[in-house]
């Protein structure tokens, strides 16, 4: 899908408004709901991409290369893990990415296949976010890095951990279950495995089942089960009548978490209310939207 000239006039604008010291980045959602934000890549943009806090490295997508002329390097390939697997990609030399106010100075990246559907030319992952937190407001349109996390008692905290290449991991509780979750800004919806999934089955009441259709990685469209449970907590935030897809995604495997209960945690709950990840002190905060000023 061909950007806009709307989306690429907005995502301008952004880089112009934010300027100044502390001021918010414009950012808005994919076809999926992920928030994007403009990024200028080797000196050229503003682009679109994808706000990923699973994701250990900034790469690109595929169009972005013939788009601003990258040539892979020769005989050179990285096997990365992918939401469908692992995939062998080709690289790429960059010199640097500018998005949120900060540069990721690095020699290369890699380029994975466009997701159909959505307009992102790639996806900004935790390497640029590392050691400060991340505000986002999907509704308002606003994102912001900051050096440190909010204060005051309309925010709700709770506290995490990093995992695997420094992503946020914390608890959240079904039914009286502690199941542990990533937080992952580049998911469409909350995932549960099926070991997950059994689990709640058995220890939690007013559970429903269904079947839906969703869109994985490359646009591909799969039907997948589904859990309507009736609360969940997260710390002190709590929310009623939540669906939870239910997939054995490649990312519960490389977190050893194949065979016992695991969420991921995307942007169906996320983007519901502000809220800010704080990659140095580990935590999650959430304003909740009946006391958002």
């Amino acid at each position: 899908m061909r950007l806009s000239f709307f989306l690429a006039s907005l995502l301008l604008v952004c880089g112009k408004a934010a300027a100044e010291e502390n001021a918010p980045y414009l950012i808005l959602p994919d076809s999926f709901g992920r928030p994007m934000v403009g990024t200028v890549v080797n000196g050229i943009g503003p682009l679109p991409f994808i706000i990923d806090t699973g994701a250990s490295k900034s790469i690109v997508y595929r169009s972005l290369t013939a788009m601003i002329g990258l040539q892979a390097m020769p005989n050179q390939s990285k096997r990365i893990l992918t939401a469908t697997g692992y995939k062998r990609v080709l690289v790429y030399p960059v010199t640097d990415f500018f998005v949120l106010g900060r540069t990721l100075n690095v020699s290369e990246t890699v380029a994975l296949p466009d997701i159909i559907g959505s307009d992102a030319k790639g996806l900004i992952g935790v390497d640029l976010l590392a050691g400060l937190t991340l505000y986002v407001d999907l509704e308002a349109g606003a994102a912001n890095l900051k050096p440190s996390g909010p204060t005051g008692d309309e925010w709700v905290t709770i506290q995490g951990r990093p995992v695997a290449y420094g992503s946020l991991a914390l608890e959240i509780n079904i039914g009286g279950l502690d199941i542990p979750v990533i937080v992952d800004t580049g998911a469409s919806d909350t995932v549960i495995n099926v070991a997950g999934s059994e689990a709640i089955g058995r220890s939690s009441t007013g559970v429903s089942r269904e079947s839906i259709t969703a869109s994985m990685s490359g646009g591909r469209e799969m039907v997948f089960a589904s859990l309507r449970v009736p609360s969940f907590k997260i710390g002190e935030f709590e929310r009623t009548d939540m669906r939870l897809v239910v997939a054995d995604v490649p990312v519960f495997t490389m977190l050893g978490a194949r065979d016992v209960p695991a969420i991921i945690l995307g942007m169906d709950l996320l983007g519901q209310q502000p809220f800010a990840i704080d990659f140095k002190n580990w935590r999650l905060n959430i304003k909740p939207r009946e006391q958002r000023d």
